[in-house]
């Protein structure tokens, strides 16, 4: 009976589906800490706790410049610090502090000032990266296998679409239908301090470590962000992935300016429309995955997030003030909305063999902090573009002009997500290639064998 090698047959094995769930079950919890961060943490402070706006604004923003600074730090210390428990210690040593955090971020005490905000926001993001960067690394190295790390992937990225659909409707659902920030802030703290506990502590005893690492000498961290920046086709990779995230960053900036001034709805009727289209995007996953694993996860997201950004269109065709109608394209969105979830993070992961054929050195946690770098970036970059291109073409709420939303909200970022399918037009990391990659690190790095396996 032929020997069985780590590289090219335990691979193709599927993953069980108890270590598969239970590494998807920190996704849930860590999904619904982004909603409060995003929506309701910067007016609360401005609001009930009584800080100024502009100081409130200029803390979030240096917190989140500091967020994007340390995803290299602790995607290197993650690689550096392997052993024979993977990136198990990070999640159980990350994961109590982003509790405790979130609980005074959420509850402030009376008379909390600037510096109280400011200590509990960076410990926030510090912890953040410590568990999320070493989380999306586990989940690389949990296969090397193409298809099989569509099917992580898409566990993963599902538990997050779970996660948003929860922090979208339980606030609802707890509060009487129209809950206050205190309650909404005490809802999430409250359910997230229970579930991301118990989806951690599931997670390490459930799921297996991934491969032992090999011995290596040690590298410092702009030597390892050097090798990464050799990996042409990540940067490729990484630039698509920045222009889809721009896009849906300012479609996100823009959507309930659309809903009231192109579509005549108000927030409530926008809230359920995300939470039908996140239903439908739920049922839609098991078939993005598997029309990834059949054309090509590259192809598929080029191709569907072109089709998310066109159906965007249709809602120029909508009745001003009919819901019903208006609902149709977001039920649309659903269907590829897990492509905008799943396929960047499965994507990337699908160039790290690469970078190990390359330098020798297995760094995952590295790339995938760039990974997440970019989406951060997007971010940012999304804000200082599409409120004040509003300005400049005269949008006046007061007002209520549609076409500088139009301009902005829908048709930017339909350019936006043309570029970055261009991008990968012709992008080399197929299926067939991942393979030969595979192959190749077998007879030039052999030490790193079990680590591709």
């Amino acid at each position: 009976m032929r020997k069985r090698t780590g590289l090219d047959m335990r691979t193709s094995e599927p993953i069980g589906l108890r270590p598969l769930i239970a590494y998807s079950a920190p996704a849930l919890p860590l999904s619904m800490l982004l909603m409060p961060l995003i929506l309701y943490l910067p007016a609360y402070y401005a609001t009930s706790v009584g800080l100024p706006l502009a100081m409130v604004g200029l803390i979030f923003s240096l917190a989140r410049a500091f967020d994007g600074i340390i995803d290299p730090l602790i995607g290197h210390l993650s690689d550096a610090s392997r052993g024979r428990w993977g990136r198990k210690p990070w999640l159980l040593g990350g994961a109590p502090l982003l509790v405790i955090a979130t609980w005074y971020l959420c509850r402030p005490p009376h008379g909390a000032g600037l510096a109280y905000l400011g200590l509990w926001l960076f410990l926030f993001y510090l912890a953040w990266s410590t568990v999320q960067i070493p989380y999306l690394s586990w989940g690389v190295e949990l296969s090397r296998d193409y298809r099989q790390r569509t099917r992580i992937a898409g566990f993963r990225e599902g538990n997050l679409l779970v996660g948003t659909l929860l922090a979208t409707g339980l606030p609802l659902l707890l509060g009487g239908g129209h809950p206050d920030l205190d309650t909404i802030l005490a809802v999430f703290v409250g359910t997230t301090a229970i579930l991301l506990p118990l989806a951690v502590v599931a997670a390490v005893s459930l799921t297996p470590a991934g491969p032992a690492p090999q011995p290596a000498p040690p590298i410092g961290l702009i030597a390892g962000i050097r090798l990464v920046a050799g990996n042409g086709p990540f940067l490729r990779l990484m630039g698509a992935i920045f222009a889809f995230w721009l896009a849906a960053n300012i479609w996100n900036a823009c959507v309930l300016l659309v809903m009231e001034h192109v579509l005549g709805l108000d927030t409530g009727t926008f809230l359920l429309f995300v939470l039908g289209q996140f239903l439908i995007g739920l049922m839609a996953l098991p078939l993005v995955t598997r029309l990834a694993n059949r054309i090509g996860k590259h192809r598929a997201l080029a191709l569907g997030t072109l089709a998310f950004f066109s159906i965007l269109l249709l809602l120029l065709l909508v009745p001003r003030g009919q819901a019903m109608i208006a609902f149709l394209p977001f039920a649309l969105l659903g269907l590829v909305t897990p492509v905008v979830w799943v396929l960047p993070a499965a994507t990337a992961g699908d160039a790290v063999e690469l970078g190990i054929l390359l330098s020798g050195r297995d760094q995952s946690a590295l790339y995938m902090a760039f990974y997440n770098f970019a989406q951060k970036l997007a971010l940012a970059a999304s804000i200082g573009i599409a409120l004040p291109l509003l300005g400049l073409l005269g949008f006046d709420p007061a007002r209520g002009q549609p076409m500088p939303l139009i301009v902005v909200g829908i048709v930017l970022p339909l350019l936006c997500a043309t570029a970055g399918a261009l991008l990968l037009r012709g992008y080399p990391i197929t299926e067939r290639r991942h393979a030969a990659i595979r192959r190749r690190i077998a007879r030039v790095h052999p030490h790193l064998a079990t680590s591709v396996g």
